[in-house]
């Protein structure tokens, strides 16, 4: 299978479409006058890698009306609680076990690099014991950051290492990290009891037993209580009232906010009214407001108190009262804003790069899709869902470079619309102002290379911005080629209908 892209989604047809692609590149050190880079890539030494650098004026007026943005949040809402609204499973046994197919006629190479024995292969197909799917429905919510993975292992299942693109870190098992707070409706378990596999509401799969809690009526009635906090800073460490370790968040992650008369004594609500509105105080991240500290307006952003989820022994989820800072959290969903979309991203800058959040890191689409769910926009999971179902989209599908450079510029909102292509998928920043290209921020594993007759990668494996003629100056790398998998430009929900 050729590769240009290494990125997004896990579902089959996330994989069908990376298929024929490839992706993106290093780094190196920048020349006044360097005709051929086989080091690096001239963008991430040319560029500032701050997205606030590209800020278009008027930064801090809202991208959207408030009332568009409350009617986004709404959405967001019912997606994110729909595991806990289903009736039952949402996938048939051929959607829930489309790993046993496809892997299956493939060779699959193992964490030593090895191929997969068939006894090995056919044990993990017995475990998932398809033909009593669906076995549960039973509502529950992720106590701790965790993995969905294709079928209930640990273990990698990479395709063939000597093959360019191949090998780490692209294990084919992993199909999308999942934050601490993540409704899930369960619908199976192995047979080994150590595995179930879950639907929340932008992935399913299967995720290892003690990394959610069981969720009765009354858990999940106190847990959707209307009002929520979004984590704005990755690696926030959560810590009950007592000091406890409860966990890790990351941008991305949203969590109950505690009614004033339940918060940590001691400590004020910071207007934890549970009202759901945007937030469009000094707890946002636009600034740099944080506790103790006034805005410009003079208000005091205090902590938010929140409901983390935790397992108890006996597996059930239990709610523990954690205080998350004013620059780690914010009320959901945070003002839209130009500004603060670029505060978010900045906090993402530099990541390195996880297939399916390999390692609790991200791959394109789950760094579009945790950037935008602080401002409670809802996205899919993977790149081509993203492409088809994230906005408006404008295809760019069979015209020329010219035409699609003229379509992003004069049609495109930067920070609020989405570059599409063929398994890839990024944020669009505006145009640069030294070659009138478009920017991109995304993150990406390495540009596909040509050298003497022989395939490779420039890897960058990182969140970069750079223009989408990537890579283009080294001499591996061909003219084009970022312009060429160029599917469509997404502007975002209710873009271009401000205020």
């Amino acid at each position: 299978m050729t590769r240009i892209w290494r990125i997004c989604g896990r579902f089959i047809a996330c994989m069908v479409l990376a298929a024929g692609v490839g992706v993106l590149s290093g780094c190196g050190a920048a020349r006044d006058v360097e005709p051929v880079r086989l080091d690096g890539v001239a963008d991430l030494q040319r560029l500032p890698q701050n997205a606030a650098a590209y800020l278009p004026p008027k930064a801090t007026e809202p991208l959207v009306s408030l009332e568009a943005q409350q009617e986004m949040y709404t959405r967001f809402l019912q997606r994110f609680f729909a595991p806990w609204l289903a009736t039952g499973p949402s996938f048939t046994a051929a959607d829930a076990f489309w790993g046993t197919s496809v892997f299956g006629a493939r060779t699959g190479y193992a964490e030593n690099l090895q191929p997969w024995s068939l006894a090995r292969w056919e044990a993990l197909v017995a475990m998932q014991r398809s033909d009593a799917y669906p076995s549960l429905s039973r509502r529950a919510i992720v106590t701790r950051n965790a993995s969905f993975r294709v079928m209930p292992t640990d273990k990698p299942f990479f395709y063939n290492p000597s093959n360019a693109g191949e090998g780490y870190p692209f294990d084919y098992m992993q199909n999308s990290a999942v934050w601490i707070g993540t409704p899930v409706l369960v619908t199976h378990v192995s047979a080994d009891g150590a595995w179930y596999f879950a639907e929340a509401g932008h992935v399913s799969g299967w995720l290892p037993a003690d990394a959610f809690g069981w969720a009765d009526e009354a858990f999940c009635i106190a847990y959707r209580n209307g009002a929520y906090a979004a984590v704005v800073r990755d690696g926030t460490l959560l810590r009950t009232r007592e000091g406890a370790f409860a966990g890790v968040a990351h941008i991305g992650a949203v969590f109950p906010l505690v009614p004033a008369a339940e918060a940590v004594p001691g400590t004020e609500s910071g207007g934890q009214q549970l009202s759901g509105g945007i937030d469009s105080t000094g707890s946002s991240p636009e600034g740099t407001t944080r506790e103790g500290m006034a805005d410009a307006s003079g208000v005091v952003a205090a902590p938010l108190t929140v409901f983390v989820p935790a397992r108890d022994v006996a597996g059930n989820a239990v709610m523990v009262l954690a205080e998350l800072s004013a620059s780690a959290a914010g009320r959901l969903p945070l003002r839209l804003t130009a500004q603060a979309v670029a505060t978010i991203a900045n906090g993402m800058m530099g990541q390195l790069y996880g297939w399916g959040g390999m390692l609790e890191n991200r791959d394109c689409s789950a760094a579009m899709r945790d950037m935008l769910t602080v401002f409670g926009v809802w996205l899919p999971r993977n790149s081509a869902q993203q492409g088809r179902r994230g906005g408006t989209l404008v295809s760019l599908e069979g015209m020329t470079v010219a035409g699609k450079r003229d379509i992003i510029l004069e049609q495109g909102i930067p920070f609020y619309s989405l570059i599409w292509f063929r398994g890839h998928i990024g944020l669009y920043l505006g145009q640069d102002a030294q070659t009138g290209e478009p920017l991109l921020l995304h993150s990406v594993w390495g540009a596909r290379t040509q050298w003497e007759g022989r395939e490779g990668r420039a890897v960058v494996g990182r969140t970069v911005i750079t223009t989408v003629r990537f890579a283009e100056e080294r001499s591996d790398v061909s003219r084009d080629w970022f312009y060429d998998r160029m599917m469509g430009l997404v502007v975002l929900p209710f873009g271009g209908q401000r205020r």
